[in-house]
């Protein structure tokens, strides 16, 4: 069975602090899921506390560690979750 990946740059949006949404409630899972984040911090609002987590997710695993959430972070992201 093949298991299929989002293509950050087709499916998934760039965001950033201050924007809200379902997106935002998908990074937000992942991040809980990779013990970034607080499972009382899942508010669909990226607030400081996601960006805080994403910044750490991404020194992590070398990425530019800038809080925003772009085609190389979901594709970071994507990989942890389904490795």
């Amino acid at each position: 069975m093949v298991q299929a990946q989002a293509t950050a740059t087709k499916e998934l949006p760039v965001i950033k602090k201050g924007d809200a949404g379902g997106s935002v409630r998908l990074l937000q899972n992942i991040l809980i899921s990779q013990g970034y984040l607080n499972t009382d911090l899942r508010t669909g609002n990226f607030l400081d506390y996601t960006e805080n987590a994403v910044r750490s997710f991404q020194k992590d695993f070398s990425l530019t560690s800038d809080g925003i959430v772009g085609a190389k972070t979901w594709d970071v992201l994507g990989n942890v979750l389904w490795s």
